[in-house]
């Protein structure tokens, strides 16, 4: 006689692999809308207040474009794409300040999630 919850395997079962695509496009995103942004800023001379735009709104935008192309678990895809663009960010584009990196990482994750939440709902899945 079965019980009524689900075993490990029936729940590792229902979810979708992750698609190692789906992490490099949001790793790609996530690179190029911060790096970016953050080149405009400087460029254009623009007060350290808009730096902003480059940790907080271009990677939430870049998690939302991740979950979109993933289409089925973007908050993870997301996560993991964030995670491994921490490193280059802090290196290249923040020149060695890891806070704004790991903001940018952690924007990026934000942003798929709340689009899975999103397109869950509206799907009834």
């Amino acid at each position: 006689m079965k019980s009524g919850a689900p075993t490990k395997h029936e729940r590792s079962a229902a979810r979708p692999p992750l698609r190692p695509t789906a992490v490099l496009f949001a790793l790609a995103a996530n690179m190029l809308l911060v790096t970016v942004t953050n080149s405009l800023v400087q460029t254009l001379g623009w007060p350290p207040e808009f730096e902003v735009l480059a940790t907080l709104v271009a990677p939430l935008t870049a998690g939302v474009l991740a979950a979109l192309y993933a289409k089925v678990r973007g908050g993870m895809h997301a996560f993991l794409g964030g995670l491994l663009s921490v490193p280059p960010l802090m290196i290249f584009v923040f020149g060695g300040v890891w806070q704004l990196a790991i903001y940018a990482a952690c924007f990026c994750t934000l942003g798929g999630a709340l689009t899975e939440i999103a397109t869950r709902r509206k799907t009834g899945a």
